[in-house]
Order: C-alpha cells, then structure tokens, then sequence
C-alpha cells in the first residue's frame, strides 16, 4: 500500500462557532483548514493580535474575529488563507437579564 502526499494551500479556512446561542464571553472559535503541511493559525481580534493556536475566546461585545491559516513548505515558501465573522458575545450577567426582560414582557402580554 502506498500513500502519496501532496504539499497544498489552504482552500479553504472555516471557523466554526461556539453550539448555543446567545454568545458568551468565554465561548471559543475553531478555525480549521485543508492545506498541508497542517497550517499553522493566528487571529485577530479588532485588528490587535489575538490566539495564536486553532482556537480563540470570545471577548464580551461586538468584535471582528479573523483566522489567518498559513501553510509553510520545506523551501521556505508560505501561503495564507483567512476567514472572519463579527460576533456579539454577552458576559453572564447581560444574558441573565435579557432572560429577564424576556420573562417579563412575555408576563405583559399573557397578563394583559
């Protein structure tokens, strides 16, 4: 049996969101991609340097998350692929009221 590996770019750079919604402060991104050698991963958080593995924690508000996938060959020849999203991410205690306000205005209108 022979296996035949092939140096390649990246095609593709995927970041996968955290399961549950609303988005908490501490939830983590994944950021995947197909090229080989296995990429090497940085992000960027607003524009400031960010996690420089496969993952990165959500920061509590409005933030622009960028995952850069670099593919290094033996010759010293690179190539890069990104992917971003712009996510919101509650703290606990933001959550915590908007079940509440949930709750009420749901009692508003059942009560009235």
């Amino acid at each position: 049996m022979n296996a035949t590996l092939c140096a390649d770019c990246p095609d593709t750079v995927v970041i996968t969101m955290p399961a549950l919604m609303p988005y908490r402060a501490g939830d983590e991104l994944t950021c995947s991609s197909d090229g080989y050698p296995a990429p090497t991963y940085s992000w960027t958080v607003n524009q400031s340097p960010g996690s420089s593995t496969s993952t990165q924690v959500l920061a509590e508000g409005d933030h622009v998350y960028i995952c850069t996938a670099t593919v290094t060959f033996d010759d010293g020849r690179t190539c890069i692929e990104t992917d971003s999203r712009t996510v919101t991410a509650y703290s606990k205690y933001r959550k915590q009221y908007n079940t509440l306000q949930t709750i009420l205005m749901f009692t508003t209108l059942f009560v009235g």
